[in-house]
């Protein structure tokens, strides 16, 4: 079994095999580490130690943000670059839904693994939010694609572009909120 070890000053753990001379978060002498005891059992740590959720929400995030952007920039640039960005979130937009899902399902997953089940309050609003940015993002497609761009469909475009780069960004903190928690055993 692995040992442990967490730096006094910043909080950071890791592998006693690993530690060097100074904390590679904070820089402190390697004096500052004491040994760290998970309270969870082996097989769940290294679960959460993979990170698949918190690595699998950057793609979504990433592409609801790069939607947004090359939309608006979209408006001040000449045509050919315009159209040329517009071609690209026609591509980022079927990605979208693809990647929301896979962030999904990594999140169901970790949470069954950190909570052991999937009913505390914030878990269900998370779950709610991310049933919205699915939804969010399977109109995208049809958008770009299917949707002639008129005034009206200019502005739902970018409505919605909005609205799914705050739902990314709320379940984001919400997220990041819950990183350290875990239920032991």
């Amino acid at each position: 079994m692995k040992k442990y070890v967490r730096c006094k000053v910043c909080g950071f753990i890791m592998e006693e095999a690993e530690l060097k001379d100074v904390c590679p978060a904070c820089g402190v002498p390697k004096t500052a580490f004491v040994e760290h005891k998970f309270n969870i059992n082996e097989k769940r740590q290294k679960i959460l130690d993979l990170h698949l959720h918190p690595i699998s929400v950057h793609f979504p995030e990433a592409i609801a943000v790069f939607i947004l952007g090359f939309f608006i920039l979209s408006f001040i640039l000449p045509e050919d670059m315009s159209n040329n960005l517009l071609t690209v979130n026609k591509t980022l937009s079927i990605f979208f839904p693809i990647t929301v899902i896979m962030a999904f399902v990594a999140g169901i997953y970790d949470a069954k693994v950190r909570f052991k089940k999937l009913s505390p309050p914030y878990l269900k609003i998370k779950i709610y939010l991310g049933i919205a940015l699915f939804i969010g993002s399977l109109l995208m497609p049809g958008l770009f694609i299917i949707v002639s761009y008129t005034a009206v469909s200019k502005i739902f475009i970018f409505i919605v572009a909005l609205i799914n780069l705050g739902l990314c960004v709320v379940l984001g903190k919400m997220g990041s909120k819950l990183f350290e928690c875990v239920m032991p055993g």
